[in-house]
């Protein structure tokens, strides 16, 4: 395996690769492939079995067949866009090796007269002959070892060949560099996860077993998770710090047992406390309402929503789906129609019509 060099950083241009050039790296972009950590998290989808060595009595049409061959002769035609075949045979038998679009030095080069080389590719069968078309792998003899195995398949684009994909993907592999690890140690014991590069090397290997559930893919999506939790917390903090202008938001309490039928409970009532006390800070308020199917979240926006309205306020409450945008709507009418509150709902299929700023209440999509 060749080395870019001893060490390399994650976050350079894939042009920092050895044999990448503008042309390679156009057709890398194409896959979204901009810095060389994008290039290591584009796994393998599959992987092909090229380990079996067959001989031409053996060969099926339709098969991926790995060969040991000796090469008869040539036969490069003269007359313009028919194909090149190279004319090798084993033991067994005879096959035909066919290129279109390939020069004939080119061919000479990797096919010497009377020399062994192993061919693997998809067979066919052609007027009475067996042949691989444009095979994906060539070698001498002496090589066979960087065939005879199992290939990780990825996902290429026009320009880009499974062997010059997987050479590149190698050469970054073997130098990625040793990297410190980011979270505790006795988190990761609990844990049972490998390391960042074992997961990585690992994913690329077509001899370890892995699926969505591995430990390899686990390791990388808790990265991801706990990165965007960072991310996430660290902006949360910075735009706490942002002064916002206090308003007055009165907490009406409003006789709704006799209303929705029923009494709020403890906790209930608890919670649109904590809500009317952000919503009176300088600071943003960042929330979230979690609870079982039932337990009234829904009323719960509802009454906020009232408080921000009776304030002097408008009030905006947003739903996945048009279906539940209408039930919201139809359910804040019938609890609190009685209050004359301007109330609007707008969907994708909703124009919008002059004036609409003017309503207390938007139910949206």
């Amino acid at each position: 395996m060749e080395n870019i060099e001893n060490k390399i950083n994650l976050f350079e241009s894939i042009n920092s690769i050895k044999g990448v050039g503008s042309k390679i790296s156009k057709y890398l972009n194409n896959k979204k492939i901009d810095k060389i950590k994008d290039l290591l998290l584009d796994f393998p989808y599959s992987q092909t079995d090229r380990s079996n060595l067959i001989e031409t009595n053996e060969l099926e049409m339709g098969k991926i067949a790995t060969i040991r061959l000796k090469v008869l002769k040539y036969n490069f035609p003269r007359i313009k866009n028919l194909p090149n075949k190279i004319i090798c045979e084993d033991a067994k038998g005879k096959i035909e090796i066919v290129y279109f679009n390939s020069k004939e030095p080119y061919l000479k080069k990797i096919y010497p007269l009377n020399s062994n080389v192993v061919v693997s590719g998809k067979v066919n069968y052609y007027k009475n002959k067996y042949q691989i078309t444009n095979p994906e792998y060539v070698t001498k003899d002496e090589n066979i070892h960087e065939i005879k195995r199992l290939i990780p398949k990825y996902a290429l684009t026009e320009g880009l060949t499974e062997k010059k994909y997987r050479k590149i993907i190698e050469n970054v592999l073997n130098a990625i560099p040793d990297l410190c690890e980011w979270h505790d140690d006795d988190l990761f014991k609990k844990l049972n996860l490998p390391s960042w590069k074992d997961s990585i090397i690992s994913l690329h290997n077509p001899k370890i077993k892995k699926d969505l559930n591995s430990i390899y893919y686990k390791r990388l999506a808790f990265d991801e998770i706990f990165t965007n939790l960072l991310i996430h917390s660290y902006n949360r903090e910075k735009i706490k710090k942002i002064k916002k202008k206090q308003k007055k938001i009165i907490n009406y309490n409003l006789d709704f047992k006799s209303k929705i039928g029923f009494e709020l409970t403890k906790n209930q009532k608890i919670i649109i406390t904590e809500i009317h006390n952000d919503l009176m800070s300088e600071k943003k308020m960042f929330r979230i309402l979690q609870g079982d199917v039932g337990s009234g979240k829904t009323i719960i926006s509802f009454i906020t929503a009232l408080n921000v309205i009776k304030s002097g306020y408008q009030c905006a409450l947003m739903a996945p789906t048009e279906i539940l945008a209408k039930q919201h709507f139809n359910s804040f009418k019938k609890l609190f129609g009685y209050l004359n509150f301007n109330v609007k709902i707008l969907t994708g299929k909703t124009k919008l019509i002059k004036g609409i700023t003017k309503e207390d209440v938007y139910v949206t999509l």
